[in-house]
């Protein structure tokens, strides 16, 4: 199954923004959501471990990888990938100049193993328009799911 995408009409930020103020960009269009209780059903089903167990062995997951990443490690999740924080920090000119308080808050960033990077590669692109009805009136889907 395909990426959806829609065109949409931003600022122009780059070097030719005075010449062309505005461009056309890819937004992409997020499915539905799986929630925590349905992943951990479908993963539960395909393994001895059921449900609970899955959801038992996840919530041990976060508090585990929670603890060696506030210790500065990397932690491998196996074919899943590996976690690492990162962080950044405003510029001083000396030394002496530096705090801790000029550093941002930390990132989690994660590199995703080989079967998701392949999976990245293999994705493909469907773009969606706008339908129009008969009165040429373009009928927007809503960028936000709301109450009806």
């Amino acid at each position: 199954m395909a990426l959806k995408y829609k065109l949409v009409q931003r600022r122009n930020l780059g070097v030719d923004q005075e010449d062309i103020p505005e461009k056309l960009y890819a937004q992409m269009i997020s499915g539905d959501l799986v929630t925590f209780e349905d992943f951990i059903d479908e993963v539960g089903d395909s393994t001895v471990a059921g449900s609970a167990g899955v959801k038992a062995v996840l919530d041990r997951v976060n508090v585990v990888l929670a603890r060696h990443l506030r210790n500065g490690r990397r932690v491998s999740v196996g074919e899943l990938g590996t976690f690492r924080l990162n962080f950044g920090s405003t510029g001083v000119v000396g030394a002496g100049d530096f705090s801790t308080g000029l550093i941002r808050e930390p990132r989690v960033r994660f590199l995703p193993g080989r079967a998701l990077r392949t999976m990245k590669s293999l994705t493909s692109f469907e773009r969606i328009t706008p339908e129009t009805d008969d009165s040429g009136t373009v009928n927007k889907p809503e960028d936000r799911p709301g109450i009806l």
